[in-house]
């Protein structure tokens, strides 16, 4: 049985510290967008989503220094590395985004009927659109070089863009609440809608996270198969019959089980454990 640790991407941190950055600094001017148009217009729903985009900033805040503590070397006392920091940091990202989806949540129901100016509707949509491109690259560059820290902050900012959508859809109704009076309840289900939308996120998040820290195996069989054929394009003889790649954050627990000749010393066949 043989045992290795292997690291994808000597500049993997590197990367994942400048898309967080990037990340950072489009919640910081969408929740500054989002809260001072939700307050001018007393609209809670824009409020609750631009509370919304300044969690991210958090977050990102959050994902930042648990990555630079899962990029520790091993040592002694942790031979596998710290790379399961990140599954911790993106846990502590989950329970952030449950608390602020409850308070969110708490606070609809403590509203005023408010009719949205539609000159809000530009402002929503240009938070959408910065959102949606911002998710769609930290979600991408997160699977490229697996980064548990990139992907949960990509997928948390994706409910940033749906919660948005409800409020662009929030505004369109209340326009014909003087044709339809039950629309001018609109902002409070709005709110209400957002929150349930964080806290779904929150748990799937929290589960996805708890599954990584316990111990997971790998399922990309594309990866698999990759390990399988450094190993087997070699000129030694001998069988490959198991491999398993366990995720430790940044890292991967290769383990192996191989089959050699009858005839091959227990010095031989641990020359070659060693150089596999």
């Amino acid at each position: 049985m043989v045992r290795s640790k292997v690291k994808e991407g000597s500049d993997k941190m590197d990367k994942t510290t400048k898309y967080m950055m990037i990340s950072m600094v489009s919640n910081l001017f969408l929740s500054v967008l989002k809260i001072v148009f939700g307050f001018i217009s007393n609209m809670k729903s824009l409020i609750a989503d631009g509370i919304h985009s300044f969690s991210d900033l958090i977050t990102d805040m959050v994902a930042i220094f648990g990555n630079r503590l899962s990029k520790k070397p091993a040592d002694d006392g942790h031979p596998r590395g710290h790379g399961k920091i990140e599954y911790i940091t993106s846990l502590i990202i989950s329970c952030f985004i449950l608390v602020l989806g409850l308070s969110i949540l708490k606070n609809s129901f403590s509203k005023t009927d408010t009719i949205p100016n539609p000159y809000l509707i530009i402002v929503v949509i240009i938070t959408i659109v910065t959102k949606y491109f911002l998710s769609y690259i930290l979600i991408r560059k997160g699977k490229e070089i697996n980064n548990m820290i990139l992907i949960s902050s990509g997928k948390e900012s994706y409910t940033d863009v749906y919660s948005s959508i409800l409020v662009l859809v929030v505004i369109i109704l209340s326009q014909f609440y003087d044709k339809i009076n039950v629309l001018k309840y609109s902002d409070m289900i709005g709110s209400i809608l957002i929150s349930v939308l964080i806290l779904s996120m929150g748990i799937k998040l929290l589960f996805q996270n708890l599954s990584l820290l316990i111990g997971e195996s790998e399922q990309d069989s594309t990866k698999i198969e990759r390990v399988k054929e450094i190993i087997n394009n070699r000129n030694e003889k001998f069988i490959l019959e198991e491999c398993t790649l366990f995720k430790l954050g940044s890292y991967y627990e290769v383990v192996l089980k191989i089959l050699v000749d009858g005839s091959t010393s227990v010095k031989e066949g641990h020359e070659l454990m060693d150089e596999i």
